[in-house]
């Protein structure tokens, strides 16, 4: 079982890569598992337990660095076609629990933190701009549609591989009539999941926000900064 994470570490997102390596070495039960930190770093990171590979990519400002993570994931793909699973995970996240085989499935998605007890879909984040291919009407959020956090999210190569090209399409047509949609990847990953429905959805510990208090088990901890001031120059 082979199976690869992917994660972004660029500018001062940098800080964070030793304790997400260090977590992933301590929690991540499967045997075979590589690391691909796609950075503008010429840092060597190393692991006695996982394989650590940088790929060089340059730092574009937010939010274009956001959305251009599955075109700078796709310059790998033809490696990417040889892992059994292929997960992205947030440079600024922790393991903080054992993961193993519970999250191994098609398709791989986190309830977003944020709207796991929400009762009203038409509050959900999606994308309302009916130019935009990321748009999901109001009318498809009453048919029970959940909406998901996009720090951790995965699944067989094959399927990760297939969103991931059709997600680099819809925003190059986007991008090409201005459109920057409201939630960046995110937004593009649920529309996505919309019409390729989910395999397993896994409970917001896996995404957990640090400072707070939600009853689940903390498997993933996105850990808490100021945005402002790690996206900066």
């Amino acid at each position: 079982m082979k199976i690869a994470i992917l994660t972004i570490a660029t500018n001062k997102y940098i800080s964070f890569l030793p304790k997400l390596i260090d977590s992933i070495e301590k929690k991540i039960k499967f045997e075979d598992v590589t690391l691909f930190v796609f950075t503008d770093s010429d840092d060597k990171h190393l692991s006695n337990k996982i394989k650590v590979i940088n790929h060089k990519i340059t730092h574009v400002p937010h939010p274009l660095g956001t959305m251009m993570r599955y075109n700078y994931y796709m310059e790998l793909e033809e490696i990417l076609r040889n892992y059994d699973y292929i997960y992205h995970l947030d440079c600024d996240m922790i393991v903080n629990a054992e993961i193993g085989e519970e999250i191994l499935s098609e398709r791989v998605v986190v309830l977003h933190p944020s709207f796991y007890e929400n009762k009203n879909p038409h509050t959900f984040t999606y994308d309302r701009n009916s130019s935009s291919n990321a748009f999901v009407s109001y009318s498809e959020s009453l048919m029970g549609v959940r909406y998901y956090q996009n720090c951790f999210q995965g699944g067989s190569s094959t399927e990760f591989i297939n969103m991931s090209n059709k997600i680099i399409k819809w925003i190059e047509e986007d991008l090409r009539k201005n459109i920057i949609v409201l939630w960046h990847d995110e937004s593009y990953m649920n529309r996505y999941m919309i019409n390729n429905k989910p395999t397993l959805e896994l409970n917001p510990g896996y995404a957990y926000p640090e400072k707070w208090n939600i009853p689940f088990e903390k498997k993933i901890i996105h850990l808490e900064k100021k945005h402002t001031e790690i996206r900066s120059f």
